[in-house]
Order: C-alpha cells, then structure tokens, then sequence
C-alpha cells in the first residue's frame, strides 16, 4: 500500500530494546555468563586480598623480633605480592571488559543478522531501536515489531 507521499504504508517501524533485550534468551544466558565471570572473579580477588591481609598482620606481630634486613625482606615480599595482586585484578578486569565487548558484538551481529532476513520479505525502510530516553519521544503502537521479532529470535 502507497501513501500519499509516495511511501510505502509501514515503511518504519520499531523494536523495544529494553523489551527486546528482556526477552531475549540467547542475550540473557551471555548476560548470565558474564555475571557468573564477574562473581568469579571477585571471589577469587577478595581470597588473594585477604590471604595478604592476614599474612600483613602476621609480620606485625612478629616484625619486632625480625632484624632491619629480615623485616625489609618480608615487607619487600609483602609488596610484591600487593603489586601482583594489583596486576592480577587489572588483567581479570580487561579480560571480562573484552568478554562484554565480544558479547555486545556478538549480539548485534545476531541481531542484525536476523533483521536483515526478518526484512527481506516485510520490506520496512527503517527499523528503528526505541529506549526510553532515545531521540524518538512518540510511536504509534501498530509500529512496534518487538514481540514478532522477539519470538523469531528467540527460535532461531
């Protein structure tokens, strides 16, 4: 059907990303993922943490007993072991920033994928993502693809 303008009825329609992302199971079970990574990674932080923590306030007790060269022997190895756990923390840290980002890039390449092919028969000249706060303030509801495109995904 032919609008006025010349444009095809429906030309543009959109998707609730929030709504979209919500339901979406494949984006859910990477989201799982990487919050089990990330609660991974913070225990084994918070162990290490303590585990020096503790070996800190064993030297205390005793660093009064220690000779000056015994002393700066333990607090040189207490630092090192505080410098590693430093480096462990900031490593652990890119390596889940680079898993979100692979997994931000893996879902836009799911999703796009299958839009182009969920397009190839419905022919809409934009697909627009809408978000609270996005640039588009109004949509007529009989626009909204979401739930249609939602279940396509989720049985792909």
């Amino acid at each position: 059907m032919i609008t006025g303008s010349g444009m095809p009825a429906n030309a543009i329609v959109f998707i609730n990303s929030d709504s979209l992302l919500d339901g979406y199971d494949y984006f859910n079970s990477l989201k799982t993922e990487l919050e089990n990574r990330s609660d991974s990674i913070d225990k084994v932080l918070q162990s290490r943490a303590a585990s020096l923590e503790n070996d800190v306030m064993k030297y205390q007790e005793r660093a009064a007993g220690l000779s000056p060269q015994q002393r700066a022997e333990e607090e040189e190895k207490l630092m090192g072991r505080q410098q590693s756990l430093m480096q462990f923390k900031q490593t652990m840290l890119e390596q889940l920033q680079d898993q979100e980002s692979q997994m931000n890039d893996s879902l836009h390449a799911n999703l796009t994928g299958y839009l182009k092919e969920y397009n190839k028969d419905k022919n809409f000249l934009f697909i627009f993502g809408y978000q609270r706060g996005s640039g588009i303030l109004l949509a007529n509801d009989s626009l909204d693809i979401t739930k249609e495109v939602l279940e396509g995904l989720n049985r792909k």
